[in-house]
């Protein structure tokens, strides 16, 4: 008994040690892509599911390489000659180790084979990149019989009849004339008591340019990012963007997906030589705020110098003043 109970927490040592070193092993491990496709044969215009695993250390943040991830808004995503019309995630973290499932729902309007390049997943900067396994699966047509698609012609249905068939269109248009003036004497008289009496003041509004730097400092001194709330802070740098290219040039910003916006900057001359920019920073917030990935403070740090950079280099030009009036343009007569 002596020599059991002085073994004992020998083993338990031994035991303690082993499974940190396991631990430590399976945290260092590389990362691996694996891709698979449920079925391997669909007929044109079937749903398919392109499955994507992406297993890594968990301390080390992702930047998933061309995922085809849809943003809310946006219906389906053309990703190598197939349409993407769903996309899903799944994080589970086990033994210091991160898994991350992909399940991108497809279609393919084109018979023939479809082969998906490798997906790609670099952990750190300067680390290799991880890429999986090639998928491939067949498109088969539909055969269609026009002989068998006619239809019998249907018989001839009487409309129904309901109570306001009833009424006379001169009643109707009686009706809405006196309704019409109607209001027009109501607003006639309460715009005419309040005229004299209700001084409408009006703020100026902020001019876009002014409003972005204004919010950018604001977000800067906030310290979001280095406090841990990276997806708030990209929320908040995305909405300024999207703000001022409204305000700034009139793209409907709040309204469009990031592809959406970056083909409308490189439509615009003024905005053409910048759209990298955005495109760069509405890409690495997509990743955050979709992906669950942890940027890194590098990145944090050039995503605000990108936004900050894009407002300076499309800022307005102020236009000089008129020296002269037209009448002082003209020479004098002099008799």
């Amino acid at each position: 008994m002596k020599r059991i109970s002085e073994i004992f927490p020998s083993c338990l040592v031994a035991g303690s040690c082993l499974l940190m070193s396991l631990n430590a092993i399976a945290a260092h491990q590389p990362v691996s892509v694996k891709a698979e496709v449920d079925s391997t044969v669909v007929v044109m215009g079937d749903l398919n599911h392109v499955r994507v695993t992406v297993d890594m250390p968990a301390s080390s943040p992702a930047q998933l390489i061309d995922f085809p991830i849809l943003t809310p808004g946006v219906e389906y995503i053309d990703y190598k000659g197939i349409d993407v019309v769903g996309s899903d995630s799944i994080s589970t973290l086990t033994d210091n180790r991160r898994t991350i499932k992909f399940d991108f729902t497809v279609q393919a309007f084109d018979p023939g084979t479809v082969t998906l390049p490798p997906f790609a997943v670099l952990t750190v900067p300067g680390a290799d990149t991880a890429f999986s396994n090639v998928v491939t699966f067949k498109v088969l047509s539909v055969d269609v019989d026009s002989l068998e698609t006619i239809n019998p012609m249907a018989s001839i249905v009487s409309a129904q009849n309901r109570w306001y068939d009833y009424i006379p269109n001169w009643l109707l248009w009686a009706i809405l004339a006196i309704a019409v003036v109607a209001a027009g004497i109501w607003a006639y008289f309460t715009f005419r008591k309040h005229k004299e009496t209700v001084e409408l003041r009006r703020t100026p509004p902020v001019p876009p340019y002014e409003l972005a730097i204004s919010r950018l400092n604001s977000l800067r001194s906030r310290n979001l990012a280095e406090s841990g709330h990276e997806k708030e802070y990209y929320t908040e740098l995305v909405d300024i963007l999207r703000q001022y290219l409204q305000g700034r040039f009139g793209i409907n910003a709040m309204e469009m997906t990031s592809t959406q916006i970056v083909k409308a900057l490189r439509a615009n001359p003024t905005t053409r030589m910048t759209a990298d920019e955005m495109r760069s920073v509405l890409s690495i917030a997509d990743f955050v705020k979709f992906a669950k990935v942890r940027p890194l403070p590098d990145d944090n740090i050039k995503a605000f110098s990108r936004a900050s950079t894009f407002v300076e280099q499309t800022r307005p030009v102020p236009q000089p003043e008129e020296t002269a009036s037209a009448d002082e343009a003209k020479p004098n007569n002099k008799n």
